[in-house]
């Protein structure tokens, strides 16, 4: 069974550090090694500042978790995946998440991230 978690908040840099404490807290329920903890941290890191540079001034940033026995699933909100392209600090970020993360596709608005995680629980 997965656990789920939604955030939501206001698009200023000073609240990417909830969603990275969020993911770690997460994390370490599933007695996850600090090499995956810490991918995880800069997995959601990365895609906050993806979102926060995507979204302009369109709200708040969203943020979902599924975290399960073998997977932990990032949904976070991205309305303008073309703009990466435009953007070098975009570009970075995004091959940051793709070197750590299992898979990272764009559906909808919505950046989906997915990572494998293997626990004894």
């Amino acid at each position: 069974m997965n656990d789920f978690l939604s955030l939501s908040f206001p698009r200023k840099k000073d609240y990417i550090p909830v969603a990275r404490l969020t993911t770690s807290y997460l994390a370490s329920l599933k007695n996850l090694d600090l090499d995956t903890i810490e991918d995880l941290r800069m997995i959601v890191t990365e895609a906050c500042n993806l979102s926060y540079f995507l979204q302009e001034d369109q709200g708040d940033i969203s943020l979902k978790i599924s975290l399960g026995k073998e997977e932990i699933t990032f949904a976070i909100s991205c309305p303008y995946p073309e703009k990466i392209k435009e953007d070098d600090g975009s570009l970075m970020s995004e091959s940051i998440i793709r070197s750590l993360a299992d898979d990272l596709d764009y559906r909808d608005s919505t950046m989906l991230i997915f990572k494998s995680i293997y626990t004894d629980q």
